[in-house]
């Protein structure tokens, strides 16, 4: 059963509802007690949406962004992507509510971060099916469970997508957090492999938490089409933005 929230906004399930009066949660930007992410820091991050190429990063004007999204057209030329959409910089609350849910376990989190990448993405929408970039086995186990998985199913309720959660295999168990760009490349070249018991989509919207180089999903979207996916689209909830900020 699904409540609709007001125009603009997530529809929730009553569970949702119920839990929330149950055991409220308090915002990652404010503190306010009911969710992680309330109403106005969503809009806030929201309001500052990444405006440039997701890749070189030059800016981009809304004209420019309407038929690629977050991707210059030489970017486009170079990566395996038709389209690509990010949410924001990591930075600031956006950090905070990726970083808490990704480290700390913060499965509440989910929904929030599910809804900003709905919001990010256009209303109409073609047959997408959605695939997470799987999380290596030693952080599911830390963490008891695949955070984009997660945020991948919820945002298949959200927007009436299918989700292919176990399309994407990792062959790997290394972390990349502390790699250089070029061992980052050489990792995500043998990291994935497809699971032979999935259907192949024609139309795929990869989605991942954070963009530092690239060379991760880049490789995810090359293996994908190399097994007959025709178009791949990218969702990515926060750009790394400065070394840093990890």
């Amino acid at each position: 059963m699904q409540v609709f929230a007001k125009p603009g906004q997530v529809k929730i399930t009553m569970i949702d509802w119920l839990l929330r009066w149950l055991s409220p949660h308090i915002c990652e930007g404010c503190g306010q007690v009911g969710d992680s992410l309330c109403e106005r820091c969503n809009f806030y991050i929201l309001k500052h949406r990444w405006p440039k190429c997701l890749n070189c990063r030059c800016l981009m004007t809304i004209v420019e962004r309407a038929p690629r999204g977050n991707l210059c057209r030489d970017c486009r030329r170079r990566l395996p992507f038709a389209r690509a959409f990010v949410v924001g910089s990591r930075t600031k609350t956006l950090k905070k509510l990726v970083g808490n849910y990704k480290y700390f376990s913060r499965r509440e989190s989910a929904r929030a971060i599910a809804g900003l990448l709905s919001a990010i993405l256009p209303e109409e929408l073609p047959d997408l099916v959605i695939v997470p970039l799987p999380t290596i086995p030693q952080h599911i186990r830390e963490r008891g469970f695949d955070h984009m998985k997660l945020v991948a199913r919820r945002l298949s309720r959200q927007r009436n997508l299918a989700c292919e959660p176990n399309l994407l295999l990792r062959t790997d168990n290394i972390s990349q957090h502390s790699a250089n760009l070029r061992e980052r490349a050489k990792q995500a070249a043998q990291a994935f492999t497809i699971n032979p018991r999935r259907p192949m989509p024609t139309r795929i919207l990869l989605i991942d938490d954070i963009y530092t180089t690239g060379a991760t999903v880049a490789a995810a979207a090359k293996l994908l089409k190399k097994h007959g996916a025709k178009e791949i689209w990218l969702g990515i909830v926060a750009r790394q933005v400065d070394r840093s900020n990890k």
